[in-house]
């Protein structure tokens, strides 16, 4: 079987990416064949992701598009007679953007307003969550390929932060607008006045402008100084000593399709406390302590729960670890596998 998978853009650390080549790694174990091309290619990708012009399916192969962003030149794709299954890791709203970089506002503005019409003209559609498959009309989902192990080995029961520690909040995310780390930092303005005068907060995430970076390290100076430590480039050891480290994992995003760090807590032990965006209820579904209430107030109540709480903190790590079970790879492998190949023999 030869499966073809076709991107918007392929970063070196963007999560769709990451995916995609989850994705081939499965095939060639497989025994199935084919090239991953993208439209715009970072050039820290190296060749592993091949410019768009240099696909050439044959007329039985099968196109896996990655749906998550505008790229003018996917529509030939759709036109193509193969059969093609759109994945949709979901493309966030343009209204984020506008007031950081209009150029990315764009892309997603008419990213989302082109989705419909990709998913009309596929032969299958499928999402990475039942949130994006239900916003295409289809209750297809094949969650994302997660790998626990990059991480370091879970350990039960997880180990604490060392005694002494300050509380420390982790975010891990792409520094954007929709990831509402500039909430964090005021989350800990809060905590820090009222509730845990020592807390910390690390934010681990790849950019998306050093101008928005700026104002938010500018925004930390104001509100917090010294207590926000910012970071990104990561080893996977790296970020999984973060995870350990930390005494709670917070995310205030305003948009998620699914939200992978969701499950790296969860694999590292770190308790969550999370707002209710997109696929996040799907992905904790009770393993995380989730509040959908715009006052931060009631949020640093919860994180303090979170830190001080041994009991809460045990529950919700178990709970953690029953989730990781839904998400295990050979669980998501073997539903990837049974679409695409269902969806071969349909044509």
């Amino acid at each position: 079987m030869i499966v073809h998978q076709v991107l918007s853009g392929a970063g070196p650390v963007d999560a769709v990416t990451s995916q995609a080549r989850a994705f081939r790694g499965l095939f060639g174990g497989w025994g199935w064949g084919g090239t991953d091309v993208a439209w715009h290619i970072d050039p820290r990708v190296g060749d592993a992701i091949k410019p768009l012009r240099t696909l050439a399916p044959a007329p039985d192969d099968l196109l896996l598009i990655h749906y998550s962003a505008y790229a003018p030149r996917l529509r030939a794709v759709l036109e193509a007679p193969q059969r093609k299954v759109l994945l949709s890791h979901n493309v966030t709203p343009a209204r984020w953007f506008w007031d950081y970089e209009a150029g990315i506002a764009v892309q997603c503005a008419l990213g989302r307003r082109q989705l419909p019409e990709y998913a009309a003209k596929a032969d299958v559609v499928v999402g990475v969550s039942a949130y994006n498959a239900a916003e295409l009309g289809s209750d297809l989902v094949v969650p994302i390929l997660f790998d626990p192990v990059k991480l370091g080995p879970a350990r039960t029961p997880p180990p604490d932060p060392p005694a002494g520690t300050p509380p420390t909040l982790l975010f891990v995310g792409r520094i954007a607008p929709h990831k509402r780390q500039d909430e964090l930092i005021r989350l800990l303005a809060l905590l820090r006045a009222h509730r845990l005068p020592d807390a910390r907060l690390v934010l681990v995430g790849e950019p998306m402008t050093n101008a928005y970076l700026q104002a938010l390290k500018q925004l930390a100076d104001e509100l917090v100084p010294g207590a926000v430590t910012f970071a990104h480039g990561l080893s996977d050891a790296e970020l999984g000593q973060a995870y350990a480290d930390a005494h709670v994992f917070v995310c205030l995003s305003e948009h998620e399709g699914f939200c992978i760090p969701l499950l790296e807590a969860f694999h590292v032990g770190t308790p969550v406390v999370s707002r209710p965006a997109g696929g996040i209820p799907e992905v904790a579904d009770g393993a995380a302590l989730l509040s959908d209430d715009r006052d931060l107030a009631v949020l640093a109540e919860l994180v303090t729960l979170a830190v001080q709480d041994d009991d809460l903190r045990a529950q919700l790590r178990a709970r953690g670890r029953e989730r990781l079970a839904v998400y295990a790879p050979d669980r998501t492998a073997r539903a990837l596998r049974e679409l695409l190949v269902s969806a071969a023999a349909a044509g």
